[in-house]
């Protein structure tokens, strides 16, 4: 690995860490501070390399554990960490339907292990709408974010990747 891309990645890391603890301290939504710390992980793959973003991602859900409030760490590991290296793979397959299959698929199991820890593990979880309401929206939700992560990726590429 070379030395840039350790650094690259550390300060990937930290960035992650900063934006996850601000989702904690400040009076915006959650999920819209989620989704900015979720756009790291594409750019470090365009930056460095999937390998080296696995990595990035594993040290960041690991610290998030220990540094940052628990719903926000479990909600980071389950979706808006990984959901970058899932989008990257599936879209290697250069097959819209299938793209859209696989990223429906992980997004389900994530929703799976998010509801399983916070009914199970964590204690005062209310559900006010029927969960195939939730599971609906949700569906349309994913294709709303990954349309925009998709936005986010190309503005990356086009205005701020050749000028760092």
């Amino acid at each position: 690995m070379k030395a840039k891309y350790i650094a690259e990645n550390g300060i990937t890391i930290a960035l992650t860490l900063i934006v996850l603890y601000a989702a904690s301290i400040l009076p915006v939504s959650t999920l819209t501070i989620l989704t900015i710390a979720s756009c790291l992980i594409p750019i470090s793959i365009i930056r460095t390399s999937i390998k080296n973003t696995i990595l990035v991602y594993v040290a960041s859900s690991i610290l998030s554990l220990f540094l940052i409030p628990t719903n926000i760490a479990v909600y980071y590991i389950s979706f808006f960490g990984i959901y970058g290296i899932v989008k990257y793979f599936s879209e290697k397959l250069r097959n819209i339907p299938l793209e859209l299959f696989f990223k429906l698929i992980a997004f389900n199991a994530s929703l799976l292990v998010i509801y399983f820890i916070f009914t199970n593990l964590l204690v005062d979880f209310n559900i006010d709408y029927p969960l195939y309401m939730i599971w609906i929206a949700g569906q349309i939700v994913l294709l709303v974010y990954d349309y925009a992560l998709t936005i986010i990726i190309s503005f990356y590429l086009k205005r701020i990747h050749n000028n760092i």
